[in-house]
C-alpha cells in the first residue's frame, strides 16, 4: 500500500475498515482520527495488524505465560490457550476466564507482544478497542523497551498508551514509567474522562503520538514529546520530568525514551492497580480491532512538470 502523499493527517481505518463485512455490525460508529504531521512531513504505515483472517493473524506474536503476579500482585494465569487469545469477527479477542473450584477462583487470560516481530521508535500508534466490565479487570495496551538498553525496570521506561478498571469504565488512563530502581518508580500519568453517556465498553480510538520536539527549555536542543489521544482528542503531553537513568550517557536528556518499543495487549485480574479486587466466574472479552503504527517521513516531491 503507497502511502507516498501528502498527508495532513492519519485517518486511522477509514480506508481499511470501511466495509460492514469486514468491520462488523456491532462495532458501532467509526472514529475518523486526525493528527497533524508536521510541515512538509507524512505518517507512512510501518505496521499493522487488523485481525481479519482468523487465528494465522496471531502467527509470530509473543506469549507470555505463567502466573507469578507480574510484581503487581494480579491473580490471572497468563495462558496460550485459544479460549484466551483469539480472533473472530473481524477483531482480537483477550478473554480472562473465571472458574470456580473447589470454592476458590482460578483465573486464565493472554498477555500477548509484538516482542521479536515489531518494535519502533517515535511515531504514531492507533488503536481501536472495546473494553469489558468487570470488578478487579485490568485491560491494558502498553510498550515495553525491545532491549533493556539501560537495566531492568523501570529503568528503560514504560509506556502505557491505554488501561482501564472495569468498574471504572468511564475513565482510561496514559502514563509513563521511569526511575533507577524499582522501588523508585517515577509515574507521569493522567485520566482521561468519557462524555456523558459514552464509556470504554463501547468502541473508541486510542493513540500515541511520540517524537523529538523542540524543547520549551532547552534552546535548539529536541526534547522527546509523547501525547495520548481518544478519538482524536488530546488529552495529556508528556515532555520531560521523567528520571533519566543514571546509567544513560552524561547529557542524555530523552532517555529512557528514545529506544525502540514494542507493543503488549493484556488483561490482568486483580492486582494493585485495581486494589486487590477481583470479578467473580465468568468469561470477560477485551478486544482489538486493529492496530496500526506509523513513522513521520518527508513528503516526497515530483519534479513531474
Amino acid at each position: 500500500m503507497s502511502l507516498d502523499l501528502n498527508f495532513k493527517w492519519v485517518v486511522a481505518a477509514a480506508v481499511l475498515l470501511t466495509s460492514a463485512a469486514v468491520y462488523g455490525k456491532n462495532k458501532g460508529t467509526h472514529q475518523t482520527l486526525e493528527i497533524n504531521a508536521a510541515p512538509h512531513m507524512h505518517w507512512q504505515l510501518t505496521w499493522k495488524d487488523n485481525f481479519i483472517h482468523g487465528q494465522k493473524d496471531l502467527r509470530g506474536w509473543h506469549y507470555d505465560l505463567g502466573g507469578n503476579g507480574w510484581g503487581n500482585n494480579e491473580d490471572e494465569l497468563y495462558s496460550q490457550n485459544r479460549q484466551n487469545a483469539f480472533v473472530a469477527h473481524g477483531h482480537l479477542n483477550i478473554m480472562a476466564i473465571g472458574k470456580r473450584v473447589h470454592g476458590k477462583m482460578h483465573y486464565t487470560s493472554a498477555r500477548i507482544t509484538t516482542r521479536n516481530i515489531f518494535s519502533q521508535r517515535y511515531g504514531l500508534f492507533v488503536f481501536k478497542a472495546r473494553l469489558p466490565k468487570g470488578r478487579g479487570l485490568w485491560p491494558a495496551i502498553w510498550m515495553m523497551p525491545e532491549r533493556n538498553v539501560f537495566g531492568g525496570w523501570p529503568r528503560s521506561g514504560e509506556i502505557d498508551i491505554m488501561e482501564s478498571r472495569g468498574n471504572w469504565i468511564q475513565h482510561v488512563q496514559g502514563s509513563l514509567h521511569s526511575g533507577n530502581a524499582w522501588n523508585q518508580d517515577n509515574t507521569q500519568t493522567k485520566v482521561f474522562h468519557f462524555p456523558h453517556g459514552q464509556s470504554a465498553a463501547q468502541w473508541h480510538t486510542y493513540a500515541l503520538r511520540w517524537e523529538p520536539a523542540a524543547s520549551p527549555n532547552r534552546s535548539g536542543r529536541k526534547l522527546v514529546k509523547l501525547q495520548w489521544y481518544v478519538d482524536g482528542h488530546l488529552y495529556e503531553t508528556r515532555q520531560g520530568g521523567w528520571t533519566v537513568p543514571n546509567s544513560a550517557p552524561r547529557g542524555s536528556i530523552n532517555a529512557p525514551f528514545n529506544h525502540r518499543f514494542h507493543i503488549i495487549l493484556n488483561m490482568a485480574v486483580g492486582g494493585n492497580y485495581v486494589s486487590g479486587k477481583t470479578p467473580g466466574p465468568g468469561r470477560y472479552d477485551f478486544q482489538i480491532a486493529f492496530i496500526h503504527a506509523y513513522r513521520l517521513e518527508p513528503v516526497q516531491v515530483s519534479n513531474r512538470k
